[in-house]
C-alpha cells in the first residue's frame, strides 16, 4: 500500500514553501516502476530514505540519481524509474524558492545534489535523522527546520507572487503585456524581476502552465499505459497548425513529439536515442 502525505509549511515559511511531502511505496528489487513527472512551475527538494530511483530527461537522455537533491523548475516532463521500496521526503517550493535558498543558479531543468549544496556530512546526517523519524509530522518538522535555516528574504517578491497568480488563474493564456498590466508594472520590469527570481521569463512560465493543464492530465495516468501514449498521439495529430498547437500547449509540435518519443522509449526500457526518427 502506498502512503503519501502533504504537510503545510510553518507560518514563517509560507512565502517560500508550498508544502512538505513524503511517500512510502513497497516494491521488490526485481520490479521496475516508472512514473512521469509533470512540470508544474515549481522547484523542489527530494531526499531518498531507501534505494534512490533514477530521474531521466526524455529528450536529452540525461539522468540523475534521485537521491538527495535540489531541482529547479522543469520545462518538460521527466521520467522517474524506481526499483525496490520507494521512500522519499521532500519540499515543493514557490517558483522563487531556489532564489530564497540563496543559490545564484536557479537550476532550471537542472539538479544539484544536496552534498554539493551543503557538504557530504550534512546531507548524510540529515538523511539519517529523517530515516529515524516517524512517517508524518516529525519528518516534515525536521525537514522544515533544515530548510528554514537556509531561507532568506528576496526582493520584489510581491511582484512575482502577483504575476504567478495572474498567469495561473488564466492557465497561461495571457501575454506578458497583459500580465504586466494586471500586476501594475512595466513589461521590462516584470521580465527583469520575474527572470531574476525564477530563472524563467514570464512568457516561458506561462507556457509551462499551459503545458501542465493541456498535457498533465494525459501524462498523469499509469506510467506504463499504452493508452497514455495513444492519447498523446491523438492530441498531436489533431493540431491543425503548429501555431495553434503551441498556443494551447506552450510548446511546438516538434518539441512535443520529441518529448513524447523520449517518454515512449523510457517507458519501454529503451534508451532515448532509440526513439530518434528512423530507429523504429
Amino acid at each position: 500500500m502506498v502512503s503519501y502525505l502533504r504537510v503545510p509549511p510553518p507560518a514563517e515559511q509560507r512565502d517560500f514553501v508550498e508544502h512538505y511531502w513524503m511517500v512510502e511505496a513497497p516494491g521488490s528489487p526485481s520490479e521496475v516502476k516508472r512514473e512521469i513527472l509533470i512540470p508544474n512551475g515549481r522547484p523542489g527538494l527530494a531526499i531518498a530514505l531507501a534505494e534512490p530511483g533514477l530521474r531521466q530527461d526524455p529528450v536529452t537522455g540525461h539522468a540523475w540519481t534521485n537521491d538527495a537533491s535540489l531541482f529547479g523548475i522543469m520545462t518538460r516532463p521527466h521520467v522517474l524509474t524506481q526499483t525496490g521500496m520507494a521512500c522519499y521526503v521532500g519540499a515543493e517550493f514557490k517558483p522563487w524558492g531556489i532564489a530564497a535558498l540563496g543559490l545564484a543558479d536557479r537550476l532550471v531543468d537542472a539538479v544539484l545534489p544536496l552534498a554539493r549544496w551543503t557538504d557530504p556530512g550534512t546531507a548524510e546526517r540529515l538523511a539519517g535523522e529523517l530515516v529515524g523519524l516517524e512517517f508524518g509530522q516529525p519528518r516534515a518538522d525536521r525537514l522544515a527546520e533544515f530548510v528554514g535555516s537556509r531561507l532568506r528574504d528576496v526582493r520584489a517578491l510581491d511582484v512575482v507572487d502577483r504575476a504567478v497568480k495572474v498567469i495561473e488563474e488564466a492557465r497561461g493564456a495571457l501575454s506578458v503585456a497583459e500580465v504586466a498590466g494586471a500586476v501594475g508594472v512595466s513589461y521590462s520590469s516584470l521580465y527583469r524581476i520575474f527572470t531574476g527570481l525564477t530563472g524563467l521569463g514570464p512568457k516561458q512560465f506561462g507556457e509551462i502552465v499551459r503545458y501542465f493543464h493541456f498535457v498533465g492530465g494525459l501524462l498523469g495516468g499509469p506510467a506504463d499505459a499504452a493508452s497514455t501514449l495513444a492519447a498523446l498521439h491523438g492530441y498531436y495529430d489533431q493540431a491543425h497548425a503548429a501555431r495553434d498547437f503551441k498556443r494551447f500547449t506552450g510548446v511546438s509540435a516538434t518539441s512535443f513529439r520529441a518529448v513524447q518519443n523520449g517518454i515512449a522509449a523510457l517507458m519501454h526500457g529503451r534508451s532515448v536515442q532509440d526513439s530518434a526518427p528512423g530507429t523504429g
